[in-house]
Formats: structure tokens, C-alpha cells, sequence
């Protein structure tokens, strides 16, 4: 009991302004003075950090009159604010693991960079003035690379907002109604599909000779021989079997294994266990490497025997000796100016299979690729329209009679 009313807070009342709307006030004798009002139904609290009425006065009815301007601009002054419904949106999500580990650091990476748009923001404030504000400012700023910020990007913003105020609305129960999100539609806005450039035939030769030829050159050090050599067969082990990064960086030993195709040829191939971006609690998908990626995998046999099943395939991480490569082979960036990195060696991988495969089918390459037909042919299917119209030109053997006639109108019309 004495406790208590020792941690009792004793308040003193200095002044009243405003007809007792706003008032001073000294808390458990302490020299700072205190400014209280009551506004949209709670009590708000400010420490003036002065000692004298006087002075406490001026920062409190400036402190006043900002709120009251606010709530005549709509503003709400309580309630949770968005950053805390972001923080709580993503821990719920990291609680229920519905979506993937990397989707989740997504989440993360995004309301990072989002975090400054939304200081002090209440989650009731936003609606869709503010959302096409939101969209406006962020379409003004530029990337890391100094590039603008795509409508791509910005739509993803906005969905990363759509997530959070739906969370607030149905599991935290503080928002009544989501606002009307922005469309993406028009000159401007439009999502145009910007998948990664790939390397043609001719490139691929020609970088996977290069980075062959690197690996010996004359007085390189043991550390940037060893990460050459890994990066030729990251190469090769990627384009194979279409990893995507993480894909390939989650490879373990025990992961991989050969195996015998039941093709006509019964091709050698790589069975691998991959995280995929469509893991879920760690489970791993099939993934099968050819051709290259056979002789990469029996070379990195050979050069670390003493290596263990839970080892990981790939020692090194490769994002920037591959852009060293492509640009000392003169392909960092395409026609277009877009830029190729370690992402471009999937789509590598999926559009040779696409251009030089015997009978290219977008299911079994979906298939093969761990994604969709749909998939394949908005990102992948990158391959120069001269090549279909070629497999496509001339006529099935006809049969006699109608046929030749049939051809001949065909062509004329």
C-alpha cells in the first residue's frame, strides 16, 4: 500500500486557457511544466520542457492550435498509426508463415523504403488522395542506379499498402473500410512487363568462353582463381536448370545427384532439391540440370572430394563477378539499355530451350522451370518473333485433289 501511494502521480494546476480547454500543469513537483487538452474524445499530454508559466504558455497554445488546425484539416489525432500496423502486419505474417521466408524479407526491404512517406501517419488518414499522392511522390524519386521508379514498382508499393490496411481492418479491427486504390492504367501508369534480358545463343557461347578463359589467366591470386572457377560452373549449373538465384545459393550436396533421362538418348542430368521461390516450410522442389550443368557438377565433384552432404554447393556469393563478366564481354546491357546481372542466367537457360529445343512446349518448359506457362510467356518467351514466323511457314503435305488449290488460295490471300 505504501508503495502505492508513493508511485501515486500528484498533479498541480497552473493555468486554464481557452475556457479550460487547454491547461498547465506541474506533475509530482518536478520543475517542467505540463500542457493537457481533451480533443476527438481522448486526452492529449505534452511536455513544454519549460520551468516558467509564461514561457510553458507559449509552447502550449502553439502545441493547441496546431492540433485544432489539424483536426479541421480531417485529421484523426488518436488511434494507431500505420507504421505500428505495418510492424504488426508483418509480424503476423512471420507468425503464420503462409507465404514464403523470402517473401516476408520482401515485405521487410519494402517498408523500408516506404517507412519515410508514412512518419506519423494514423492508419484512419489514409485514403485515396493520400494513396495517389503516395504514388506521385514515389514516381518522382529515382532508384539506386539514379533510373526512375517504374509503375512495376510503384504498383508493388501500393499492393505491400493494400496488405497492411486490410490487415488493420480484419484482424486488428481499427479500420471500418479499405479506400479506393489507385488504378494502373493510361500513358503513364501502365505495367509494362520489363522481363530481365537474356543471352542469345551467340552471347552465352561467348561469356561462358570468357569466363573459362578467365579462370587462367596469368598471376591471379589462389582467392579470385578459386571464385573464377566457381563462377563458370554457377553459370553453367544456372543456364542448365533455370535456377533463379536463391535457387541456386540454396543447393547443398546432398541435394544433387545424377540421374538417366528416359529420352531416346537417355541424356545424363543433374536431379536437384532446390528452395524455390514457391517453397513452403522449407520443402524443396525438383529441378533438373543438362548438359552443361552435368559437366559443371562432375567438376566440382572432382575438385572437392572432401566436401559434406550438408556443405553448400556454392561456396561464393556471385553478384559481382558476373557483372565484372558481362562487362568485360561487352554485354552488361542490352540494345535497350536494360542491364543483365545473375538473374539474366535463368532466362538464359529458359529461352535456349525455347529457341533451340526439338519441339519447344510451354507446359513442360513451365514444367521444367518450376513456373507457369502464363509466366513463360509474359517474362521468358524472349525469343525474336523471325523464329516462329520460320517454324511456322509453308504447308502440311496435302492429300490429292483439293489441296494444291487449297495452298494456292492460301498464298494469295
Amino acid at each position: 500500500m505504501a508503495e502505492a501511494v508513493r508511485r501515486q502521480q500528484r498533479t498541480e494546476t497552473l493555468l486554464k486557457l481557452y475556457e479550460g480547454k487547454l491547461r498547465l500543469e506541474r506533475r509530482n513537483d518536478a520543475p517542467k511544466i505540463f500542457a493537457r487538452t481533451y480533443l476527438q474524445g481522448k486526452s492529449l499530454i505534452k511536455s513544454t520542457g519549460e520551468v516558467t508559466v509564461p514561457a510553458a504558455t507559449r509552447i502550449a497554445t502553439d502545441w493547441y492550435l496546431e492540433l485544432r488546425d489539424r483536426i479541421r484539416k480531417g485529421e484523426h489525432l488518436h488511434g494507431r498509426t500505420f507504421g505500428e500496423m505495418a510492424e504488426a502486419f508483418m509480424e503476423h505474417a512471420d507468425l503464420l508463415r503462409e507465404v514464403s521466408e523470402g517473401q516476408r524479407r520482401n515485405y521487410r526491404e519494402k517498408w523500408n523504403l516506404l517507412k519515410s512517406h508514412f512518419d506519423g501517419i494514423k492508419i484512419t488518414d489514409i485514403d485515396t488522395r493520400f494513396l495517389l499522392t503516395l504514388r506521385e511522390k514515389r514516381s518522382q524519386q529515382t532508384t539506386r542506379t539514379g533510373a526512375p521508379v517504374k509503375p512495376a514498382t510503384l504498383k508493388k508499393d501500393l499492393d505491400f499498402v493494400r496488405l497492411v490496411l486490410r490487415h488493420a481492418k480484419q484482424i486488428e479491427k481499427c479500420l471500418p473500410d479499405l479506400p479506393e486504390f489507385p488504378s494502373f492504367r493510361g500513358e503513364a501508369w501502365e505495367v509494362v512487363p520489363s522481363p530481365r534480358p537474356f543471352l542469345n545463343h551467340e552471347q552465352w557461347v561467348k561469356v561462358r568462353k570468357l569466363a573459362k578463359a578467365r579462370i587462367s589467366e596469368r598471376n591471379l591470386n589462389p582467392r579470385t582463381t578459386r571464385q573464377r572457377q566457381e563462377l563458370y560452373w554457377f553459370m553453367l549449373i544456372s543456364v542448365g536448370a533455370a535456377l533463379r538465384v536463391g535457387e541456386a545459393y540454396s543447393l547443398r550436396w546432398r541435394d544433387c545427384r545424377l540421374i538417366t533421362l528416359n529420352d531416346k538418348d537417355h541424356t545424363e542430368a543433374v536431379l536437384m532439391q532446390v528452395l524455390g521461390k514457391h517453397s513452403r516450410g522449407g520443402k524443396r522442389e525438383e529441378a533438373y540440370g543438362m548438359f552443361g550443368a552435368v559437366s559443371a557438377f562432375k567438376a566440382m565433384k572432382v575438385a572437392r572430394p572432401e566436401a559434406q552432404p550438408d556443405d553448400p554447393l556454392f561456396l561464393e556469393n556471385h553478384r559481382e563477378g558476373i557483372k565484372e563478366l558481362l562487362m568485360k564481354a561487352g554485354l552488361r546491357a542490352d540494345s535497350e539499355g536494360r542491364t543483365r546481372d545473375a538473374k539474366s542466367l535463368r532466362q538464359t537457360g529458359i529461352s535456349l530451350r525455347l529457341d533451340l529445343g526439338p519441339n519447344p512446349d510451354y507446359r513442360d518448359i513451365a514444367k521444367w522451370a518450376r513456373t507457369s506457362p502464363a509466366m513463360i510467356a509474359a517474362f521468358y518467351d524472349q525469343t525474336h518473333p523471325q523464329s516462329s514466323v520460320e517454324r511456322i511457314v509453308g504447308f502440311r503435305k496435302q492429300t490429292p485433289g483439293n489441296g494444291k488449290a487449297r495452298a494456292k488460295s492460301i498464298e494469295s490471300e
